[in-house]
């Protein structure tokens, strides 16, 4: 769990707010020592010390002197809100690329129908039966969408289209994974997300290039509406 980036102590607030989330550490419980998360986190003390001291000046931690850091009983909010600004920090990028993955995708299924080989075709069910899975478990569908999108990509056969494809979707993927979680909280498990899913691969395995097109624009037309949606609620939080 090594932290390599310039502002360590921002990384350890980012790793210590994971570790909440996480129930690692319980309201009222004591945390490790300066020392010990020194070493868990592989930064200097210092660095532990500013983020303790943000993490308190936040009111995330009660430092008792002479006895320690304890986490004090907190609200959502209190984890949302840092992440929240990074997403918004990021808006207009997620957007553009957004509009750049519709302009590439509408024509990748398009292509896969025409193109995509039997065992290609088995991939994008073994991705959708992936996906029916997580969602019976309430998990965040990030990979699983990634996987669906690339995979058709790959169904084009054109090695240009996955290149250009994959430096997009890693960008776009990145950024918006960090917050998905907190997205999910608010909407639940996206069962929408499958749905179109499913349409879209019935009109690739029936070869039928224009009605893939056709559901693969309003499968990214739905999802950037709903991305424009968070975007506006999320901005909402960090203003409360």
């Amino acid at each position: 769990m090594l932290i390599k980036r310039n502002k360590l102590y921002e990384e350890v607030v980012e790793k210590i707010l994971e570790m909440i989330k996480q129930k690692e550490i319980e309201e009222g419980e004591k945390f490790p020592t300066e020392k010990e998360l020194s070493a868990m986190f592989g930064v200097s003390r210092m660095a532990i010390r500013e983020a303790l001291s943000a993490l308190q000046a936040s009111g995330v931690v009660e430092v008792k002197h002479g006895s320690g850091t304890y986490l004090k009983n907190i609200n959502d909010d209190v984890i949302i809100k840092p992440i929240a600004r990074e997403l918004i920090a990021q808006k207009d990028n997620l957007l553009d690329l957004f509009e750049l993955r519709r302009g590439i995708e509408t024509e990748a299924a398009s292509l896969a129908a025409v193109r995509a080989s039997d065992e290609q075709i088995s991939k994008l069910k073994e991705v959708l039966a992936q996906t029916r899975k997580a969602l019976s478990e309430g998990k965040m569908l990030v990979s699983e969408d990634f996987e669906f999108h690339f995979a058709i990509v790959e169904a084009t056969n054109n090695n240009t289209f996955i290149k250009v494809y994959n430096t997009i979707a890693n960008s776009f993927y990145e950024g918006l994974s960090s917050t998905h979680e907190i997205l999910q909280q608010r909407l639940g498990p996206r069962v929408v997300v499958l749905s179109e899913h499913e349409e879209i691969l019935k009109y690739i395995e029936k070869k039928e290039p224009e009605l893939a097109r056709r559901e693969t624009r309003k499968h990214l037309d739905n999802a950037y509406a709903r991305l424009v949606q968070e975007l506006e609620w999320v901005n909402s939080r960090v203003r409360c």
